[in-house]
């Protein structure tokens, strides 16, 4: 080369591939930090004590409200009376019928005054929120809650999806242990990828109902969705690449082992062959 050096093959080989370190790319991974740090770590601002007290005092009364209890408790009486009423066949059944229309009945009667009581709960659970506001610690704590429940969610689907196929996998004879191993892994990273990449989008519309549960201004909430939904997908794109990487760093060394000690025990078994009939032809010519 001209400069008299010459680069590894391997760099020279990735080197096209790589992104050039542009301003728009050193924004856009900056923004990807920034989003990861929002959800994970940062901390809100401090909520005033007051509005604080304001918060709790109507949440609890929202909990609590006399007439939303009642109204509750009869609903919830109703529905269990309805369902315990649907035993086998109970449609063909006739007191069984009968009492399962009569309940209907009566919860499509208690319906609106239901709904009335869930709406007024709503609103007063509403204020409370908009007292702290959504960038508030109490915000910021409902979206990490939510982020960590899609979270969960998604790794118990990659886990039963996992479970099911290990059950109904078939082995071939060649395969060793390792292999079999390498294949169960492949098959966990497959479901964990599809149950993460689920659980962005589970979180995303969890996200959407929050913001719209503080109706924040429009701007607000739109910069809070955007910035906390790209911080999810972040937070899982960092997390498979990690993963991926370490699972294809220790399968390629278990291979690469199970590889080298299958060669010694060949040229081992080799040898010994040779030994064998090298003596038995030595014997032979003598």
């Amino acid at each position: 080369m001209a400069d008299g050096r010459v680069r590894p093959a391997a760099e020279a080989a990735l080197l096209p591939y790589l992104p050039r370190m542009t301003p728009k790319v050193y924004a856009g991974f900056m923004g990807w930090i920034f989003c990861i740090y929002f959800l994970l770590i940062a901390t809100p601002p401090a909520t005033p004590p007051e509005r604080m007290e304001n918060y709790k005092s109507l949440m609890s009364f929202a909990a609590s409200d006399p007439a939303f209890v009642e109204v509750e408790r009869e609903m919830i009486g109703l529905v269990r009376a309805r369902d315990d009423a649907k035993v086998l066949f109970w449609s063909w059944r006739s007191p069984y019928k009968d009492m399962v229309r009569e309940m209907q009945a009566q919860i499509d009667e208690l319906a609106p005054r239901y709904n009335a009581a869930v709406d007024d709960r709503d609103r007063t659970r509403t204020r409370a929120r908009q007292e702290v506001g959504l960038w508030s610690d109490v915000g910021v704590g409902e979206m990490r809650a939510l982020f960590w429940r899609s979270w969960d969610e998604g790794k118990d689907f990659a886990k039963r999806m996992t479970f099911w196929d290990i059950m109904f996998a078939t082995s071939r004879r060649e395969e060793t242990l390792v292999s079999v191993l390498v294949r169960w892994l492949s098959t966990f990273l497959m479901n964990l990828s599809v149950g993460l990449c689920a659980a962005v989008f589970w979180f995303s519309g969890r996200v959407i109902s929050l913001i719209f549960a503080y109706q924040p201004p429009l701007y607000s909430g739109l910069t809070f969705g955007v910035v906390a939904i790209l911080g999810a997908a972040g937070t899982v794109l960092l997390f498979m690449a990690v993963l991926y990487s370490v699972a294809i760093g220790g399968a390629y060394f278990a291979i690469k082992a199970s590889a080298e000690n299958a060669r010694l025990q060949h040229e081992r078994a080799r040898e010994q062959a040779y030994l064998r009939g090298g003596g038995a032809r030595r014997a032979h010519y003598d």
